[in-house]
């Protein structure tokens, strides 16, 4: 579907990667909507449709035959945001594989990942769903890189699968990122997969971040999260309107409307709860004046900020600030 969307994770780290290389990531952000995107953030979303035409464009304009293989560092299963931060708290694979389960439509909402235990055989697999084309393969290209970097994270350098299963007709291109090994390689799969001794469920997951908060995934499925999201993602001091995040999702108005209709809300709704909960995280931190703060959330002048919030909790954004130094406000 169209309205679907991606976390940036290894965007930034991507485009870090081909700063290094003395590449300008600004030359394939080059549709006016990319522009008003934040893609430096590996905690923010991108439209699918606009994540396929740029990973396309980096893979034409560099002349490569893989960005995963050219770029292999950069795509990395501790580099996907806020959900590596998440997986990685777990204490053992089997927990691993189930927690990326329960929240994988926070990496891409259509993507489907399976865990299938065999007796002493296991499968893994993760799969889009949308029409083939060459930048779901790169994506799916990506998704088999990330997956084994888990699996040898897990299972140390000498790990090696029983099978391995890629979408691409031939794995003569993505052949340096495979683990060392006599293995079969299956091609033109309609998934990413692979199969390993069920034995590698019980290790354990080695400590790559400090902490990390439980993820709510409840309403991953649903348009208005997708909404939400995305409305998050723009540039600081941009909120769009319904008709660009159309164009942005490259549906009609009409189509986002229905789509939010069917799940009994609507786009101002949600505009409305996205402004509220901006407005007091941006509140919460006194470095910020409240004409920064009226700025970032695309008000005309601080005025009309103060006004809309006392609209929505009775109280101005300064009496809010008074409340929150004496513990009352929440």
């Amino acid at each position: 579907m169209k309205t679907d969307i991606a976390l940036n994770s290894y965007l930034p780290s991507l485009f870090s990667g081909l700063k290094e290389n003395g590449i300008d990531p600004n030359r394939f952000i080059d549709t006016p909507y990319l522009k008003k995107l934040d893609l430096t953030d590996p905690n923010k979303y991108i439209p699918n449709i606009l994540l396929d035409k740029l990973l396309t464009s980096m893979r034409g304009q560099l002349g490569i035959d893989s960005l995963v293989v050219d770029f292999n560092s950069h795509f990395k299963s501790t580099n996907m945001g806020y959900v590596s931060n998440y997986l990685y708290q777990s204490p053992n694979f089997l927990c691993f594989l189930e927690n990326a389960i329960k929240c994988h439509k926070l990496l891409r909402s259509n993507y489907t990942m399976k865990l299938d235990i065999m007796g002493g055989v296991s499968r893994f697999s993760v799969r889009i769903n949308e029409v083939n084309g060459p930048g779901k393969l790169i994506s799916e290209e990506i998704d088999i890189a990330r997956i084994l970097d888990a699996f040898m994270l897990v299972g140390g350098p000498d790990f090696q699968p029983i099978e391995l299963g890629i979408t691409a007709k031939s794995s003569h291109i993505l052949e340096s990122i495979f683990p060392v090994g006599n293995y079969t390689v299956k091609l033109a799969q309609e998934e990413s997969w692979v199969l390993f001794h069920t034995s590698l469920l019980a290790n354990p997951i080695p400590a790559v971040f400090k902490e990390s908060e439980e993820i709510e995934v409840a309403d991953t499925l649903v348009n208005a999260f997708k909404i939400e999201r995305l409305l998050e993602s723009f540039k600081v001091g941009h909120i769009p309107s319904l008709d660009e995040l159309a164009a942005v999702l490259d549906v009609s108005r009409r189509t986002v409307e229905r789509k939010l209709h069917a799940e009994g809300t609507h786009f101002s709704e949600i505009k409305s709860r996205f402004l509220k909960r901006k407005s007091y995280e941006l509140l919460r931190n006194p470095n910020l004046s409240i004409k920064e703060i009226a700025e970032q959330l695309d008000y005309a002048n601080s005025q009309n900020f103060s006004r809309k919030f006392k609209n929505m909790n009775g109280l101005s954004p300064n009496e809010y600030r008074l409340e929150l130094g004496r513990g009352v406000a929440k």
